[in-house]
């Protein structure tokens, strides 16, 4: 059907005679063809399914283990484990404008929960800096225990 009002506008548009009825032809058919066309367009825009890991966090307490964790938020989207700590990441897909962007750095709503021996210790915006000053610190603690002896 589209096809067949994008024909008849062409052909009206390149018709050299037009009376007064024609032109409210083409002005309607016009104006339908940028109605289908936006509609086309917003139709296969794709979607985001997002979850409010804020609002779940707001469940979480300090002890809980993982089996209660992972019943709030759901299965991480990502782990990273350390001798001293374990940590649960978890964000949503972006939308960039016909976009989808699943991208852990870009995403605006990342939520970290930290474990140590298999309970929460804390949770909440750990980013990369966080875990550099992290690891910055333990650096200097073990040269200066090092230094000692």
């Amino acid at each position: 059907m589209p096809c067949s009002i994008a024909v008849l506008l062409f052909s009206l548009l390149i018709c050299p005679k037009q009376t007064d009825g024609d032109r409210d032809v083409k002005k309607l058919l016009f104006a339908a063809l940028i109605g289908v066309s936006a509609l086309t367009i917003t139709a296969c825009a794709p979607t985001v399914q997002k979850v409010d890991y804020n609002q779940r966090s707001m469940l979480l307490s300090l002890g809980m283990n993982k089996n209660d964790v992972m019943q709030i938020m759901g299965s991480p989207r990502r782990t990273d484990v350390n001798q001293e700590r374990e940590r649960w990441i978890y964000w949503n897909k972006a939308l960039y404008g016909y976009t989808i962007i699943d991208n852990e750095q870009l995403a605006n709503d990342r939520l970290v929960i930290t474990f140590v021996n298999g309970k929460v210790t804390k949770w909440g915006q750990q980013t990369l800096t966080d875990d550099i000053m992290e690891s910055s610190q333990k650096s200097a603690q073990a040269y200066a225990e090092a230094f000692k002896k």
